[in-house]
């Protein structure tokens, strides 16, 4: 990226909210990343406790990655909820009792806008940001080429569902199996987080996720346990419909959403509307529902 910058930069490109039907998937590659003065200015975007965080990280590569996974959430979300008249610098945060990131809207005065949902999930090389409303939203990215250290069955059988280590041991190729064991780790991954719990409160054995018949790259929640349910909570939030979504992205990682379904959606399937940004410098429109 050789051009020069200023801290005079062009606003952000202002966005209608996703629909009920829709979810925003925005990403950037930290390798397109190279200015250091954009880098710059993406740290005064940032809280002094999220400053003190990134900074205190070792490894220029963990720190960059980092700045650019805060920096990626407050300039999708100001583009959204204000039409840009908040600025990212402003934006307030806070965590569910499980550490899932929020936004603290209560600190924003006429915000009559509905509900806005997010999540992150990165990788070294891919950071990823999803936006709905009115209903949770978790996601999860992971490459391709992922290599599995040991058996990929053997692994299953300690994580997965038993109806999931069935699925996979009827793969024959070694390749497609590992590929078909990481495509379930992402959707496993986001569902959890859709919950807003995260693998240790939901463990991936607990639940188990499988295609649905009849349908090209389609996905279901097909059964849960009880162990998935505190006893403080409602059970039916764990039995409640989920829509799932599965994609490639940049051609080198697999993207997964989870939503809860929204009944005033009527039952439609998720349209996913992907974005590529380095913020302030380039926006790049992908695709829609080109699903897997």
């Amino acid at each position: 990226m050789q051009r020069s910058l200023s801290m005079d930069l062009p606003s952000l490109l202002p966005l209608q909210l996703p629909s009920r039907m829709e979810t925003h998937l925005w990403y950037i590659r930290p390798d397109e990343v190279k200015c250091a003065s954009l880098l710059n200015h993406y740290s005064q975007l940032l809280s002094p406790t999220e400053k003190d965080r990134v900074f205190q990280m070792r490894g220029d590569e963990l720190k960059k990655n980092a700045l650019l996974a805060r920096t990626l959430v407050r300039t999708t979300i100001a583009r959204y909820k204000t039409n840009n008249e908040v600025n990212p610098r402003s934006l307030m945060f806070k965590k569910n009792i499980y550490g899932k990131p929020e936004v603290d809207w209560q600190n924003y005065n006429n915000c009559n806008n509905p509900p806005l949902h997010f999540n992150i999930s990165h990788t070294d090389s891919l950071i990823a940001c999803g936006v709905t409303v009115h209903v949770p939203v978790g996601i999860d990215v992971e490459n391709k080429e992922r290599k599995i250290k040991h058996d990929v069955l053997a692994f299953a059988e300690r994580f997965y569902s038993t109806d999931e280590v069935k699925f996979l041991s009827t793969i024959l190729d070694p390749e497609v199996q590992r590929k078909e064991f990481i495509k379930l780790w992402t959707l496993k991954e986001a569902y959890v987080k859709a919950l807003g719990k995260g693998f240790s409160a939901a463990p991936f054995n607990t639940f188990t996720i499988m295609s649905k018949a009849g349908t090209d790259g389609g996905y279901n929640l097909c059964k849960t346990s009880e162990m998935t349910v505190s006893s403080l909570e409602k059970t039916e939030k764990c039995y409640g419909e989920w829509k799932f979504a599965l994609l490639e992205l940049a051609d080198s990682h697999y993207a997964a959403i989870c939503t809860e379904d929204d009944q005033a959606s009527g039952g439609a399937p998720m349209r996913v509307i992907v974005r590529r940004t380095i913020p302030f410098v380039e926006d790049e429109f992908i695709s829609q529902s080109k699903l897997l």
